[in-house]
Formats: structure tokens, C-alpha cells, sequence
């Protein structure tokens, strides 16, 4: 069939696509049936005949004379076949106008083709306003004079409800017809008519034994279409073999869709070898040869630097190709760049442009975006109800990210009740369908119990799933979980690997975790110049833990020259964004007059608030200066509260202080045994000084 019906080979493979992963179908031309009725001469022309046999060797300067010469002759396909010329600029300027009057002229003289032709014309605004009447009008006439393209034609107009009710019992008569009349290219939409179950009991045997007999009658779509049931084991065992081989017929004949499809077995290595290079080179042919999804394909190789250097610039100018013609993956893609400041300047409002074209268009990943920019108030205003309302139009439409970003919705309360199984369930379909932040966020659940319960195991394994998928925030969680010995055994050395993986990869909580072993020497030999140089990286990422690890590494000179005003300065910035060890680091400051005038009653108010913000700590600071009356009121009362608040949430050196009260009988009842006890805690728990007063004690 030729490029007339390019729209309907187009929208008829769409149907198939959604049930695989990969992008939506776009046909080529191929090659008309004749049409003729019993009034057409029944010997050919010559020069008709040595005119096609030009246009089959691409000879299309040398096949015009000779089809005119035809047409003038009173060949009615020759008039036909001269018009394809036009209408492809295939050895003429391209000219709407000037097929349709060559389609017009060997309609009326009864050939049926030529009225199909007519009717896509109209059907798809080339050269004539878009009619949906007029092509219809063509069609039924192409149809009812044995022009089997016309019935398929009017298969499409009924399959989409242009210019008629949608009816698809109508259209799979029509295919039927075409089909059950030699035309392959008929047997192929029957066959997605029945995958989709439009019209029909949906039946993937049928479907299958449809695609065959077109494929093996030449439809290249329907060899491509025929790979995908393979490649999603849908009414056949799951053959990427099968797959491959009928996607490389397709793209051998010229069929685009085929080559890019055959790009993602080389890029994902389904049943062939991973080969990077290999996949360029399909998804530019698919591209150069005019499909968009070829162009699309190509720029996240671009993007990611597989089989090419990383190159954004040239991702985006793909991205742009590909959306200008109508992939909303493209779009997506571009607005992400946008939104992230990839290859261009950071521009949220041209990303929610193009997110939502994305979404409008079909493309769920677009939807999923948009929900970004919604969730962060990202040039719109935050709206977490809108966010939730595209997740979940997203994670309905097949995208695990919109599935896992609903999850996160549900596991915070933003936009909705908070509920932790939702969450849960949310987050599995995310990690089951291939999202690694869904498994990573699906542990951290099972970490704290939440939704369900606490289970160190099988945070671990979705953790370790996630990390080997490319997540570092869940090579740092592992890390944590190997350190603190949490359904694994205790192994420092592990959680230094780990760390030190989520930090190259950029999560800069790792680096946080990193550099605090090199600072502890946990897992590794001591290195104070690395926990300096890890913490300064995590701290100017936004990390105020490494903040308040690298003032402290500036007051007590660890790797870098003593700096107690660099250590303020670090403390203020960590205490003032409201975390509370920075103030506490503040309060060691003015308590020891170190680089600032000594005042421990300010140091008392700093210890207050990271006492109030759950630093355990500054609560037995804040005690020991109550208990002494420094900076204030002595109150051993107000002292024992505090050791006892630190101690019970197994702050050790709480438990020391408040030992000294008991045995001492300050703001208590003397209790010698009761001090005992908590020096003796504090002595297991590695408090040496507590292991001293024990001894003395005894």
C-alpha cells in the first residue's frame, strides 16, 4: 500500500504497541495492489509496465515520462502511479495538487486505487481540507467496486469514529473483507482488532495467525508486529530469537519501526550480546530513514553515554526532532533536560510546556514529570492533589515512576491521608515493573515497619536490587544496614564499599557516611585529610551533618589547621537550618570560650534547643551545666530529667551523669545500687570513664 495510508498503518499499530517495550509503531509505504475492475484494459500498457518496473528501481526521472505518457494514453493506473510520484516528490517537486488531480482523473475512470488514494488524501489534509465525509465518500466507492484498500480505509474511519459512531464490529468487517480478499495488508489491523480485544474477544492465536499470513504475504508491519507478540510471549512462548530475526526482516525491507525495535534487543542485550554501538547504528538508521522514535532512541544513547560519549547538546537536538514530530517520549525527555538543566539552562516553565505535551499526547512518562513539577512547585504553584492526580494517571498508563512517586505521596501524607500500605503496594508495583527508586523506597519501609513488618532481610535484598540497578541512594542504605549489623552481620568494611559507591555516584549522603568512618576509623585505617575532604563535598551539597562533622574537625584542628571560627561559622549554618547538632557544636563553642567570648548561659540555650530537636547529647551537656549551676540556676532536678531523657534513649554518657546523681544524692534519693547499675550500662556500652566510677564504686 502506499504513503497515502501512511496515517492508517500508523494509528493501526499504535494498538499493538502498549503492550510492549517498545515505542509506538509509524509505517512506511508499501507496495499498491492493483484494484483494477473488469473495465480496465486487460492487456498492460508498455509503457505503463516498463514505467513500474523504473519506479521499482528507484528510477523515478526515467519512470515519469513513461507513466504520463500511460495516463495520457488512457491508462487509468498509469494515471494512479503518476500521482504517487507527485504525492512523494519521487522525481517531481512534491504536489498535492497535482496527485489529487491525477487520482481524481483515474477514479472517475474506475480505478479503485486511485479512489483509496483520494480518500487518505482528504482524510489527512494533503493538498485538500481535511474532510472525514469526503474521505468516506471515497473510500465506500473504492470499497464497493473491489478496491480493497478503500474497505480498509473505511476500517479506519469506523475503528476511530471519524466523521461516523465508532464501531468496531464495522471496522473488523471491513479488515475481514479485505483480508478474506488476498489483501495482506487487510489481515494485519484484523489482527490488532483481536490483540487489543477491540470489537472481538480479545485473542492473542488469532491475532498471531493474522500477523503470519500478512507477514508472509510482504506487510512488513505486520512481520514487526508479529516480533513484538514474541518479545512479550503473548499467545506464544517468549522468543527473543523469533523476535529479533522479525524485526531485522522488517527492517531489511525498509520498515523503520523494525530497525529501532531491533536497536533496544542490542541495547538491553535481549538475546544478543549487549552491543551499544550496535543499537546506534539501528536507531540512527530508523532515524535518518524518518522515524521519530528512531530519533528518540538515539538521544537518550546521547544522553547516556552508551555506544557515544555522554553528549547533551546532541541528545537534544534528537529530543527536539523527535518531539516536533509527534513522539511524546521526546517531549518528555526534552522537558526533563529543562527541568534539570541538562545541555541547556534550567528552565522549569519550557519543562511543564513540554511535559504536558507529553502527557496530552499519551506519553505517561510526561504525565509523571508534569506530577514533578506540581509536587515541588516548580513554576506553578506546589500542588500535591494535581501531582497525585497525574501520578496516578501515570502509574495507570504502565509508568513504574509515576507508581513509585504516588507512593511517596501516600508514605508522607502530601495530598493525601498518609498510609503506609498504600505506600507499600505502590512502591512494589514501581520495583516489580523495574523502578529502582520504588525497591529503594519499598525498603525503607520495611526498615521501620511501616505499612507492615519490620523486616531487615528483605530490605536488604530489595536495597542490594536497587543498588545494582543504578540507584546510589540504596548502595548508601545498604551501607547503613551492613554497618549496624540489620538482617546482615555487622561488616564495616562492606558498608565502606557501598558508601563508597553511592558517593561516586554522586548521592552525597554517602560521602556523608564515608567520611565519617575515615574520621572514626570504622572499617578503615583513620584518615582525617579524607574525612575533611568528604565532608566538605557532602556540606556543599546541602548535607548539614558533614557541616557539623567538618566544624568539628576545624575545632579540634583533625586534618586541617584549628579554625574555631570556621567551626562557628559551620555550626551556626547547620543550628540555623534547624538541625539540632549544629547546635549543639555551638554550644561546646561558648561553653569553652573557643574562638568566641565564653558565655555558658548562651551555651545553655544552644544545648536547649538540639536537646528539644533530639540531639541526646546536648541534653547530658545541658544536665552536667544545671547540675553544676553553670550559666544559670543550679537544679539538680532539671539535671536528673535531662540525664534521665538521654540515658533512657541510650545516650551512654547520660547514663554516666545520672549515676553521679544517685550516688551522690543530688535531685534524688542516695541509691548507690541504683548508681551502679548505670555506671555499669555505661561501662558495657564503652564509656570508660563509667567503667572507672564502677570500679571505684565497688
Amino acid at each position: 500500500m502506499r504513503a497515502r495510508m501512511i496515517a492508517y498503518w500508523a494509528l493501526a499499530a499504535a494498538m499493538v504497541a502498549a503492550a510492549f517495550p517498545c515505542p509506538a509503531l509509524q509505517v512506511g509505504a508499501t507496495a499498491a495492489q492493483d484494484g483494477a475492475t473488469p473495465s480496465q484494459p486487460k492487456q498492460p500498457d508498455e509503457s505503463l509496465n516498463h514505467g513500474l518496473a523504473l519506479v521499482d528501481q528507484k528510477r523515478y526521472d526515467e519512470a515519469r515520462p513513461l507513466l504520463k505518457m500511460a495516463c495520457d494514453g488512457g491508462s487509468m493506473k498509469g494515471c494512479d502511479k503518476l500521482g504517487n510520484l507527485y504525492a512523494e516528490g519521487q522525481g517531481v517537486p512534491q504536489d498535492d495538487s497535482q496527485a489529487r488531480l491525477l487520482y481524481q482523473k483515474a477514479c472517475d475512470g474506475g480505478y479503485m486505487d486511485a479512489c483509496s488514494n483520494l480518500g487518505s488524501l482528504y482524510l489527512n489534509a494533503q493538498g485538500v481540507p481535511k474532510d472525514y465525509a469526503g474521505a468516506r465518500s471515497f473510500y465506500e466507492k473504492a470499497c464497493d467496486g473491489g478496491g480493497m484498500y478503500g474497505c480498509i480505509g473505511l476500517g479506519l474511519l469506523y475503528q476511530n469514529g471519524w466523521g461516523v459512531a465508532k464501531d468496531f464490529a464495522e471496522a473488523r468487517s471491513l479488515y475481514g473483507k479485505a483480508c478474506d480478499s488476498g489483501s495482506m495488508d487487510g489481515c494485519f489491523p484484523l489482527g490488532a482488532l483481536y490483540q487489543d480485544g477491540l470489537g472481538v474477544t480479545r485473542d492473542y492465536t488469532k491475532a498471531h495467525n493474522l500477523y503470519e499470513k500478512a507477514c508472509d504475504g510482504g506487510t512488513l508491519p505486520a512481520c514487526f508486529s508479529l516480533g513484538a507478540l514474541y518479545q512479550g510471549g503473548l499467545g506464544v512462548t517468549k522468543d527473543y530469537s523469533q523476535a529479533r530475526t522479525l524485526f531485522q526482516r522488517s527492517c531489511d525491507g525498509g520498515f523503520m519501526d523494525g530497525c529501532n525495535s531491533l536497536g533496544f534487543f542490542y541495547q538491553n542485550g535481549w538475546g544478543v550480546t549487549r552491543d551499544y554501538t550496535q543499537a546506534r547504528t539501528l536507531h540512527k538508521s530508523a532515524c535518518d530513514g524518518g522515524n521519530v522514535d528512531g530519533c528518540n532512541s538515539l538521544g537518550v544513547l546521547y544522553a547516556n553515554g552508551q555506544g557515544v560519549p555522554r553528549d547533551y547538546s546532541q541528545a537534544r537536538v534528537l529530543y527536539l526532532k523527535a518531539c516536533e514530530g509527534g513522539n511524546g517520549a521526546a517531549c518528555s525527555n526534552l522537558g526533563s533536560f529543562y527541568m534539570h538543566g541538562q545541555g541547556v539552562p534550567k528552565d522549569y516553565s519550557q519543562a511543564r510546556k513540554l511535559s504536558q505535551q507529553a502527557c496530552d499526547g499519551g506519553s505517561m512518562e510526561g504525565c509523571n514529570n508534569l506530577g514533578l513539577l506540581y509536587r515541588n512547585g516548580w513554576d506553578v504553584k506546589r500542588d500535591y492533589m494535581q501531582a497525585r492526580t497525574l501520578y496516578q494517571q501515570a502509574c495507570v498508563g504502565g509508568n513504574m515512576d509515576g507508581c513509585a512517586n504516588l507512593g511517596v505521596l501516600y508514605q508522607n501524607g502530601w495530598g493525601v491521608t498518609k498510609d503506609y500500605t498504600q505506600a507499600r503496594r505502590l512502591d512494589k508495583t514501581g520495583c516489580d515493573g523495574g523502578n529502582m527508586v520504588g525497591c529503594t523506597n519499598l525498603a525503607v519501609l520495611y526498615s521501620d515497619g511501616l505499612g507492615g513488618s519490620k523486616d531487615y532481610t528483605q530490605a536488604r535484598t530489595l536495597d542490594q536490587k536497587a543498588c545494582e540497578g543504578g540507584t546510589k541512594q540504596a548502595c548508601n542504605n545498604l551501607g547503613l544496614l551492613y554497618e549496624n549489623g540489620l538482617g546482615v552481620a555487622p561488616d564495616d568494611t562492606e558498608a565502606r564499599t557501598h558508601y563508597q559507591k553511592a558517593c561516586d555516584g554522586g548521592n552525597m549522603d554517602g560521602c556523608d557516611n564515608l567520611g565519617r568512618l575515615y574520621q572514626t576509623g570504622k572499617g578503615v585505617a583513620k584518615d582525617y585529610g579524607k574525612a575533611r575532604m568528604l565532608a566538605q563535598k557532602a556540606c556543599d551539597s546541602g548535607i548539614m551533618a558533614s557541616c557539623a562533622r567538618l566544624g568539628s574537625l576545624y575545632q579540634n584542628g583533625l586534618g586541617v589547621t584549628q579554625d574555631y571560627a570556621r567551626a562557628n561559622a559551620l555550626y551556626q549554618r547547620v543550628c540555623n537550618a534547624g538541625t539540632p547538632i549544629g547546635c549543639t557544636g555551638m554550644g561546646l563553642l561558648y561553653q569553652g570560650g573557643l574562638g568566641v567570648t565564653k558565655d555558658e548561659a548562651r551555651a545553655r540555650n544552644f544545648y536547649q534547643k538540639a536537646c528539644d530537636g533530639g540531639e541526646l547529647g546536648a541534653c547530658s551537656s545541658l544536665g552536667l551545666l544545671y547540675q553544676f549551676g553553670h550559666g544559670g540556676t543550679q537544679d539538680y532536678a532539671q539535671a536528673r530529667s535531662l540525664y534521665g531523657k538521654a540515658c533512657d534513649s541510650k545516650d551512654l554518657n547520660g547514663c554516666l551523669a545520672l549515676g553521679t546523681l544517685y550516688q551522690a544524692g543530688q535531685g534524688v534519693t542516695q541509691d548507690t545500687a541504683q548508681a551502679r547499675n548505670l555506671y555499669k550500662k555505661a561501662c558495657d556500652g564503652g564509656v570508660a570513664l563509667a567503667c572507672t566510677y564502677l570500679q571505684n564504686l565497688q
